[in-house]
């Protein structure tokens, strides 16, 4: 499995309200159809277009983010018809042609959602990396008692004029 072209068919972004409180954000990706491509430069391989949605729905009633498109990849031609057959079937890929081209979606999709959330003011869709510092809590210093002893004491007798 090769992937070889990615597209976007649909960008849509709404905010329906100011972003208060808590909010649940749930990303979803279903792929809608899988036909057969045809690309001049395939040559002996098959190619296959999957189209899918994905969405960033802001909950409660917050925002939707919802990208539509296709991938396009690259497949053995003798497996081009029997993937085909089976998504007709079942609605099911094969699960290493399947994690391939979700993983790509979510690569794509994930980034773009990030932009469009960016210039909706709203939080992000994906979590994003914290920079978190450990500093150590300061020790109190040890607690030292004074010790005299013979050797610290020294006695100085004073002359009388």
């Amino acid at each position: 499995m090769n992937i070889v072209g990615f597209s976007f068919t649909k960008i849509t972004a709404e905010r329906k309200q100011a972003v208060l409180g808590n909010i649940n954000i749930n990303n979803n990706i279903t792929l809608k159809e899988v036909k057969e491509a045809k690309i001049g430069m395939a040559g002996d391989r098959g190619a296959l277009r999957v189209s899918f949605v994905f969405t960033s729905d802001y909950a409660p009633n917050f925002a939707t983010l919802l990208l539509e498109g296709d991938v396009l990849v690259f497949v053995e031609s003798k497996q081009t018809a029997d993937i085909i057959k089976g998504w007709d079937k079942s609605k099911n890929l094969p699960p290493q042609l399947a994690a391939g081209v979700m993983n790509h979606i979510l690569d794509r999709c994930n980034i773009q959602a990030l932009l469009l959330a960016k210039d909706l003011n709203l939080p992000s869709p994906v979590p994003l990396p914290k920079v978190q510092m450990n500093v150590p809590a300061p020790q109190p210093a040890p607690k030292v008692e004074p010790k005299a002893t013979g050797k610290d004491v020294k006695i100085t007798k004073l002359k009388k004029k």
